[in-house]
């Protein structure tokens, strides 16, 4: 009898071993639209002082920046920097990485679905047959390195 308890706690035992060895890990992960922004002086239409956030969505510094607005157009504006920043916050930016020349240019992310992250990167991103040029710094031109 006690044999035959022995062998059912070991079936039972490798049943529950081989059932978590083919439970599959969560490969579901959170994706981000990164911007560079920046919070600047600004004058309304009426010459009054305000601030504004410029925002260059995905595209580093090589795109104009532009005004940040609501869903309908609307400028949006602050009375001070640290309103702009707040405003940033609640709208689930998340600060990465400071500018180290200037204290009001930030690295910013913030999540977004898979499909509003495919819609950015299906518009800004450009394949060619013939390889660009990268433009070298000085220490890569001494040693005369070529990307390929």
């Amino acid at each position: 009898m006690n044999k035959l308890k022995l062998f059912i706690a070991a079936i039972l035992m490798c049943l529950a071993t081989t059932g978590s060895a083919q439970t599959k890990g969560n490969d579901a992960h959170d994706y981000y639209m990164y911007s560079w922004i920046q919070v600047r002086w600004a004058n309304k239409a009426t010459g009054e002082p305000c601030f504004v956030i410029l925002e260059s969505p995905g595209l580093g510094k090589k795109q104009k920046p532009t005004i940040m607005k609501t869903d309908d157009g609307r400028s949006i504006i602050f009375d001070n920097m640290m309103d702009g920043l707040n405003y940033l916050e609640l709208k689930g930016w998340e600060f990465i990485l400071a500018e180290k020349d200037s204290f009001s240019e930030w690295l910013v992310r913030r999540k977004v679905t898979k499909r509003e992250l495919e819609e950015v990167v299906k518009k800004y991103t450009h394949y060619e047959t013939i390889t660009p040029k990268v433009q070298l710094n000085l220490a890569e031109k001494n040693i005369h390195l070529d990307y390929e």
